[in-house]
């Protein structure tokens, strides 16, 4: 496992954005880059103890990026299983993957689970670009829900 947490907030809390890919090469090179750009990035190459780690930390997730074609278990598998605990849909999801145009449009179940889809190879500029956006939308949706207690 790759931890790096830097802090977004002023409060004790850190959030952070999870990061699921069996090639470890790339998930060094996006927990770097996200990390020097001032995100919080915890980084799995084994979508099982990814979700594990979700499961306990639920509350400050904001963005999940996992790789679509995975030995343990497909992206979109992955994100479903975090969509069944995040039930009203406050973390944003981005499955990345070089099989886009072979395997994703056959699957049309995925529409209502992913709010981003990056295709291999992966420009840093633009994942960081989509990153900040959906951290946005991620962050608003909360600090909403806060208001409406």
């Amino acid at each position: 496992m790759v931890a790096i947490v830097l802090k977004l907030s002023n409060n004790n809390d850190y959030y952070y954005i999870l990061l699921v890919d069996d090639e470890k090469d790339i998930l060094n090179l996006f927990s770097e880059y996200l990390s020097s750009n001032g995100f919080n990035t915890i980084s799995f190459q084994n979508p099982i103890e990814a979700l594990n780690y979700f499961y306990q930390n639920i509350r400050n997730c904001y963005l999940v990026i996992a790789d679509y074609k995975m030995p343990q278990m497909s992206g979109i598998d992955f994100i479903r299983k975090i969509k069944e605990k995040d039930t009203y849909c406050k973390i944003k999801t981005m499955i990345i993957s070089a099989f886009i145009k072979d395997n994703l449009p056959n699957d049309k179940s995925y529409i209502a689970t992913i709010d981003r889809i990056l295709e291999k190879p992966v420009y840093l500029e633009r994942l960081n670009k989509e990153v900040q956006e959906l951290i946005s939308i991620s962050i608003k949706q909360k600090n909403d829900n806060k208001i409406k207690r």
